[in-house]
Order: C-alpha cells, then sequence, then structure tokens
C-alpha cells in the first residue's frame, strides 16, 4: 500500500497544492501584491489554490457556515465538474483521461491543515470525510454533473 502511495505521487501534490497556496497567501496579506492564479486547464489547480488560500487567509473560511459557502462559491458555483473528475462515482457512467481526484486533494489539503493548527478550523474530520462521501456517492445531489445548469 505504502508503496502505491508512494508511486502515486499523491503527498507530493499535497504539497505542492499547500505550498502554492501559502505563497499566494503571502504575497497577497504581507506583501499586499495582487496575484493571478492559472492551472494549466483553467479550473482545477485555479480552484484549488484559490480555496486554499483563502482557507488560509480569511478566518470567516475557518468556520463550520463560512467553509460551506466557500465549498459552494469557490467549488460549486465556479463549475468544477465533479463528474467528470469523481469518474468513479456512483453517478458517473464516464472513465478516461478526464478523472482527477482535484476535490479529494482539496479535503485531504484541508485535512493536513487542520492536523498542523488544530485549533484553527471549526470543524473537524468527520465533516471532510462526509464532503468525500458525497462526492462520490452524493445522498444530495450537490456534488452531481459537471455545472449548475447541468445539476
Amino acid at each position: 500500500w505504502l508503496g502505491r502511495l508512494e508511486s502515486s505521487r499523491w503527498l507530493s501534490h499535497v504539497k505542492a497544492a499547500l505550498s502554492t497556496a501559502c505563497l499566494a497567501a503571502q504575497c497577497l496579506d504581507r506583501e499586499d501584491s495582487k496575484v493571478l492564479v492559472h492551472g494549466a486547464e483553467g479550473t482545477d489547480t485555479t480552484l484549488l489554490v484559490t480555496a486554499l488560500a483563502q482557507l488560509i487567509l480569511d478566518p470567516s473560511c475557518r468556520t463550520l457556515q463560512g467553509f460551506q459557502e466557500l465549498l459552494e462559491r469557490e467549488w460549486i458555483e465556479a463549475g468544477h465538474p465533479f463528474q467528470l473528475r469523481c469518474a468513479r462515482s456512483a453517478s458517473s457512467h464516464a472513465r478516461g483521461k478526464q478523472e482527477a481526484p482535484v476535490f479529494l486533494l482539496f479535503l485531504d489539503c484541508v485535512w493536513q491543515l487542520s492536523r498542523q493548527f488544530p485549533f484553527s478550523l471549526e470543524f473537524g474530520e468527520q465533516l471532510l470525510l462526509t464532503l468525500f462521501d458525497n462526492a462520490y456517492a452524493s445522498a444530495y445531489g450537490t456534488f452531481l454533473c459537471n455545472n449548475e445548469r447541468e445539476r
């Protein structure tokens, strides 16, 4: 199992996402600079980094309500293609190159932050696990489809 984890480079993806988000947060906060975030595809990395940077910078995003608003604004309303990215979910029939667990990566990064700063978040591991479960087997339809119109 550890060998498969190592070969997936999952932890290096977590590290890269957190490092980039921390750099963006530092530029915004300490250097009072403007930051442009643009991933290769235009959405995945962008949503990942901007959502993490907001979580780092804005204490309201670390509350339960603020985190829910962050998810809705940065992932759902921004049009993250959940059906394509979570292709192994119960609601998806697609398999292919577009499958990428970016939302899961975001949840793992949030979990890593919660482990490093245990008193900073108003929510815990159970919420992150529930979000993961619903991204792959949505009981409520929140993470279904690829955009708001399809939902």
